[in-house]
């Protein structure tokens, strides 16, 4: 089973929200995942749950904490995206802010359920970094959508250029 976890950037660092929205999806597309997560943040998180929407791919939605809610621009997206989950995970029970460490934590619960991580990231440092920087501690798979550079790279065995692997039978160790 293919899970997808997005990281990605607010919509102040993305230029072209078109090209993402376009990427995002033949990307979702190539992984055929059968559920993305994402974290109700604005810009990429929010976005994503849009995308896999219109692609037929289930998502979930992880709140890093019980009380998060949207800026005031982003209300009616983010409960479209509550409305529209098949669960709502609150990372955190807790109903006031508790501090940065709980956006980690919100990241840690995303890529330690995922089989493979989408970020849609321009190299910079910042919140989507430290989940990038999570994943590969992890070894869990890493896609890279670069709104900047307009980019996309997919890790070995994944994307367009990925060719199944069959097996090679041995025949000094087939047994009729």
């Amino acid at each position: 089973m293919t899970i997808v976890a997005i990281t990605g950037h607010r919509p102040e660092k993305i230029l072209n929200q078109d090209w993402v929205h376009k990427t995002l999806a033949g990307v979702l597309q190539e992984l055929e995942p059968e559920k993305l997560i994402q974290g109700m943040a604005a810009g990429v998180d929010l976005l994503s749950a849009v995308v896999a929407h219109e692609c037929g791919i289930p998502f979930l939605s992880a709140r890093p904490w019980a009380g998060h809610s949207p800026r005031v621009q982003d209300s009616n997206l983010y409960a479209w995206a509550i409305d529209n989950s098949v669960e709502v995970v609150n990372v955190d029970p807790a109903q006031h802010y508790a501090g940065p460490w709980v956006y980690q934590k919100r990241n840690e619960y995303m890529v330690d359920h995922a089989t493979i991580v989408v970020a849609v990231w321009d190299g910079t440092s910042g919140g989507t970094k430290n989940c990038v920087m999570y994943a590969k501690r992890r070894k869990v798979p890493l896609v890279v959508i670069n709104p900047e550079t307009m980019t996309v790279t997919y890790p070995a065995g994944y994307g367009p250029n990925a060719k199944p692997v069959e097996p090679v039978e041995d025949e000094a160790n087939f047994l009729f």
